[in-house]
């Protein structure tokens, strides 16, 4: 039998901080003020990088962050992907923004829980090495480029830094935020999928409750704007390629859109059991009720035609939902036209067998942000939590569907008084994930 005390049955999980590096800016109130007016933070790439042989020339942009910035003398931190860094600005921040000082909680009772990429995608620490190993002939009567592989064992290797591969693994980011902020706890990463940071939500509630812990930080980090990812994901005809005022805004549900814009960001979010939360004097921002996933992989890329993960997903959550409630849904809503298509008829579904009353106001935070990609959920999950604190909502970009089917409608722009928050990712295979937040 474990040691660690039981939660009681009744208490509730709450927010208390957020933490968010993203295009609109560092910090909650540039994140809110982006998403209220719903003005895109994403704009042409040529203005801080070469993306001139690029499928793709719009995306959402974060400048990096020194070390120096974080507070931290860690030389390591230099030699890292710029994920990294913004990853633990975020942390810090939804920590300074709880109220926890460091070491005002025992280390082994707060836990990390944490999303990201691999993001090194740095094949250009490679290139030195291959330039000195490569090999021009020709085979066929057709130009042949190989590589002499004694040359790049012996004059190559030493062209490539030590830190080369290091720099790539997925796992930094969980390292520097459990070193650095003294968070020794349990733990858990998850990598290079849309819908990781619902998988590590999920992981922190299911510690929370079973009282392994008292404190949860929650989070991701991506950046996949870098030209391997861009390169991979333009192959499997997911990103918005062409001129940015043609794909700019992404406009989901039929609007036009021409695809997923990528962008690059950072959120945490800390999350505390109730009466560990009040005996410190801390006040939650919103309550974090519950996750639920589904996934049929009926295709290994597209989602299921009949939006059934989507259905699934929605309707367990809403099963928490009170009748005659406005339920503010924050879609997937990826601008891929059939992935779109089948959020809307799960959600028309589950809307129409969800029980009297209830209504969805369909909105979309990554329509304004562009996609993080496995930091995605995460920060649309923070955009949920922060219009349901605020009171406003995460309104569809002009050019969406003005009319939406059965018992939905489209989320305002500007004050929204809504009690109840429903947030869904989507990845590949139709993997779909969702959490709902209430109100406090």
């Amino acid at each position: 039998m474990s040691d660690f005390p039981r939660r009681k049955p009744s208490e509730r999980l709450l927010i208390t901080g957020i933490g968010l590096v993203t295009p609109f800016g560092t910090g909650r109130e540039a994140f809110a003020a982006g998403l209220r007016e719903g003005r895109s933070a994403c704009a042409p790439l040529h203005r801080v990088l070469e993306v001139s042989t690029w499928p793709v020339q719009t995306g959402g942009w974060v400048p990096d962050v020194g070390p120096e910035s974080l507070g931290v003398v860690h030389n390591k931190l230099r030699g890292m992907g710029k994920y990294v860094r913004i990853g633990i600005l975020a942390a810090q921040q939804a920590l300074a923004d709880a109220g926890i000082a460091p070491g005002s909680v025992d280390p082994a009772r707060i836990g990390a829980f944490v999303a990201s990429g691999t993001n090194g995608q740095n094949a250009e620490g490679l290139f030195p090495a291959f330039d000195v190993s490569r090999v021009d002939g020709e085979s066929d009567n057709s130009a042949c480029i190989g590589l002499d592989l004694r040359k790049l064992g012996s004059d190559g290797i030493d062209r490539v830094h030590p830190w080369w591969l290091l720099g790539t693994i997925s796992n930094n980011l969980i390292f520097f935020i459990t070193h650095i902020l003294g968070v020794k706890g349990p733990n858990s990463n998850a990598c290079n999928s849309a819908i990781a940071g619902a998988s590590m939500i999920d992981r922190a509630l299911e510690s929370l409750r079973s009282g392994e812990l008292d404190v949860a930080l929650v989070g991701g980090a991506d950046t996949p704007l870098n030209w391997q990812m861009v390169s991979d994901l333009s192959r499997l005809g997911l990103l918005a390629e062409g001129a940015p005022d043609d794909v700019l805004p992404m406009r989901p549900f039929g609007g036009g859109s021409h695809g997923t814009i990528l962008s690059e960001g950072a959120a945490f979010l800390v999350i505390e059991r109730e009466s560990f939360a009040d005996s410190h004097g801390r006040k939650g921002k919103c309550e974090i009720v519950n996750t639920a996933f589904s996934g049929s992989f009926q295709d290994p890329i597209a989602p299921a035609a009949d939006g059934s993960d989507t259905q699934l997903v929605s309707e367990s959550l809403m099963e928490n939902i009170p009748n005659e409630s406005v339920i503010h849904v924050n879609a997937s809503a990826t601008g891929l036209p059939a992935w779109d298509a089948a959020e809307l008829r799960g959600l028309t579904c589950a809307a129409a067998t969800g029980g009297s009353g209830r209504h969805l106001a369909l909105g979309s935070a990554k329509s304004i942000l562009g996609h993080a990609w496995s930091a995605s959920f995460m920060l649309e999950t923070a955009a949920s939590a922060i219009a349901l604190i605020e009171g406003f909502g995460l309104a569809l970009p002009d050019g969406s569907p003005t009319s939406l089917p059965g018992a939905m409608e489209r989320a305002p722009r500007g004050n929204f008084d809504h009690n109840w928050a429903l947030n869904l990712g989507q990845c590949f295979g139709g993997a779909t994930a969702g959490v709902l937040l209430h109100a406090i």
